[in-house]
């Protein structure tokens, strides 16, 4: 597979921003944002403060395939996101999808095919946002690959050679479907608990019943893995609560500032879709449940 030079990313969130900066300026002349004419006109007239640095990006113009495609909406925006791209996506094509959960690469498949689409997810200590100020410490990676990376594709080795050219940390699991699952139940305590509590990271960490909150939800995401047999499912969530542990006290989940700022949070894609698969098995887990049922309440 030839060299990806052309590369472009929809979706300026907390993720995206950590990236795109990053991208234009390893990759000027060759980095765009894809934005509808709306978001357009805002950025370019109020632009984006990462770390106290204004950027100004430049946009796609409808025309001319990319070698690959970053998506970093909220899974709210999924299928916007799709529509987007498509002008851009050639036979060549490669998208990564940098959404929580564990569905988004099926999402895309289904649209573009499966050749086209790299299993992938961002994994990094959380960005604050006001506005369009973004503050990151710079601590994150790209995880991505095929489900199975014991010998990497083509695909993969161009990706990643893209992503030592432009600096982005990365790492290629050998089980990339047991990569994505282990930061779900990552999420699924993290995210999931921090905004029932309305709470940062900290609080998990010095209080007892808050984890064990975050545990007990953990163990049913783990348990479902283990009924799919899943690798290393029986490790998953004593792994993720060491991650939690690790985390900045100060950090806020993704969730607790959706639901801090009255936007539409992602609990479709944690506890929404660990239910649903639990009940193609008939697995009970009532914490998700609840979480579930209180947080879609919002």
């Amino acid at each position: 597979m030839k060299e990806i030079e052309s590369v472009a990313l929809v979706g300026l969130g907390a993720v995206g921003t950590v990236l795109a900066t990053r991208l234009q300026e390893a990759l000027p002349g060759n980095f765009s944002v894809i934005a509808d004419a709306r978001r357009q006109e805002k950025l370019r007239k109020e632009g984006i403060i990462f770390n106290g640095k204004r950027y100004d990006f430049a946009f796609a113009d409808g025309t001319g395939f990319r070698d690959l495609i970053l998506i970093a909406t909220k899974s709210t925006a999924l299928e916007d996101a799709l529509e987007a791209i498509t002008p851009y996506v050639g036979p060549d094509t490669l998208i990564l999808t940098l959404l929580n959960g564990i569905d988004s690469e099926e999402i895309v498949a289904e649209k573009f095919g499966q050749e086209h689409v790299l299993y992938s997810y961002f994994l990094g200590h959380p960005s604050m946002r006001q506005g369009n100020r973004i503050t990151h410490d710079g601590e994150y990676r790209i995880y991505f690959g095929e489900a199975d990376n014991r010998t990497l594709s083509a695909k993969v080795s161009a990706v990643e050679r893209l992503f030592d050219r432009t600096g982005i940390p990365c790492r290629i699991p050998e089980d990339m479907v047991a990569a994505l699952w282990q930061k779900f139940v990552i999420n699924i305590g993290c995210n999931q608990t921090t905004a029932l509590l309305r709470r940062p990271y900290g609080h998990l960490q010095e209080n007892e019943q808050a984890m064990a909150l975050a545990r007990r939800m953990m163990d049913e995401a783990a348990a479902v893995a283990r009924q799919l047999n899943i690798a290393g499912a029986g490790q998953m969530a004593g792994e993720a609560e060491e991650v939690i542990r690790s985390m900045n006290p100060e950090g806020k989940s993704s969730m607790l500032q959706d639901v801090e700022a009255g936007r539409p949070n992602e609990i479709g894609i944690f506890a929404g879709a660990l239910c649903r698969l639990a009940g193609t098995i008939g697995y009970p887990v009532p914490w998700n449940e609840a979480a579930h049922l209180i947080l879609s309440a919002l």
